[in-house]
């Protein structure tokens, strides 16, 4: 254990004595709490000057199920860093965090429960930002799925990363407007792909297969996407992976304009999509398997009802049984019963 000076905090360092908040008497962060970006800036703001850290080695010895919130979070600092960095006109410099992303694909492809580990992240105030490190994790489970090598999930975990770095280059008044865009903002908005892959391109070290990724990544299927509308085997199946893991976490993810769907009820948009302008292939590999990680849940019915999901049926995603009580709910019979919230 150390004392550390308040400037030297970072992300992924852990409290090894109570920290109280002086105003009040209370606890503000707890023993065994990993630092993040969030509870730095609060412990400052406190006018706290050092804080006892644990050593991050003996720790994970007693703690080994912490390890990955620790690689997120050191993770997530130094890309908040490249975002801010990327506003101001500075360009990435991929080295940076190199060795975090793979550090992070590591921690992720021991669990395939990427669901469980997005539940055990503390979330910032800014969705670009939280998204991107999801979709991140999200398309980095997906590239397991299909095999991909070491090399193949390192280029596609950059792409999910940056599949929305061009909006650094576009207003944060559009960007966190909480009405509709008018048609002439949507255009606007639908100029970051390009964006992004012009930042991309210009990056040292960076495949050009996370560039295609980057670009394509709201094309379709049917050509009805953007920003060039093309379609099928044009486009590239790192950017049909996003696709599907970006429309998901933004779909359940609350947002200034929107608030967050039912898992199941985005998991019946992306089926339905996958008939017309969503990979097919890669829908049903991303719903077939995250759907398992459901089982277990407690989730509120649209009747009002709380249950537990029990089972879910096989090539089936989104249709589950849900036991009330003493009653089993079969979706498969019960057609007009859904989940709509999924509380822990």
């Amino acid at each position: 254990m150390a004392i550390i000076e308040i400037n030297h905090l970072r992300p992924g360092m852990v409290v090894n004595k109570d920290i109280d908040d002086y105003r009040t008497g209370s606890v503000l962060v707890k023993n065994g709490t990993v630092l993040n970006r969030r509870l730095i800036l609060l412990i400052k703001n406190l006018g706290i000057k050092q804080v006892n850290i644990l050593d991050e080695g003996d720790y994970l010895k007693e703690h080994p199920e912490e390890n990955f919130i620790i690689k997120y979070e050191v993770l997530s600092d130094k890309v908040g860093t490249v975002f801010s960095d990327i506003k101001i006109g500075k360009k990435i410099v991929i080295s940076e965090i190199s060795e975090e992303v793979d550090m992070l694909i590591i921690e992720l492809t021991k669990n395939d429960n990427v669901l469980g580990r997005l539940r055990e992240l503390e979330q910032t105030d800014d969705y670009t930002f939280n998204h991107s490190m999801n979709v991140c994790m999200l398309s980095t489970m997906v590239g397991k799925w299909l095999g991909y090598n070491q090399v193949e999930l390192k280029q596609l975990s950059l792409t999910g990363l940056f599949h929305d770095i061009g909006k650094m280059k576009i207003s944060q008044n559009i960007i966190n407007k909480p009405d509709k865009l008018t048609e002439e903002e949507f255009e606007i908005i639908k100029k970051h792909p390009i964006y992004g892959y012009n930042i991309i391109s210009e990056t040292v070290g960076i495949s050009k297969n996370v560039a295609l990724g980057v670009l394509q990544h709201h094309e379709r299927e049917d050509g009805s996407g953007y920003p060039h509308g093309v379609r099928g085997d044009k486009i590239h199946e790192f950017a049909k992976i996003i696709a599907v893991c970006d429309i998901y976490d933004a779909m359940t993810s609350d947002r200034v304009y929107k608030n967050k769907q039912s898992p199941f009820l985005v998991a019946e948009h992306l089926d339905e999509s996958s008939f017309k302008n969503l990979d097919p292939k890669i829908t049903r590999i991303f719903l077939d398997s995250i759907s398992s990680f459901y089982v277990g849940n407690v989730v509120k019915l649209n009747n009002g009802e709380i249950g537990e999901i029990v089972y879910i049926y096989p090539n089936k995603p989104t249709i589950p049984i849900v036991k009330v009580g003493d009653k089993f709910i079969d979706f498969l019979k019960e057609r007009d019963i859904k989940v709509v919230d999924i509380l822990k």
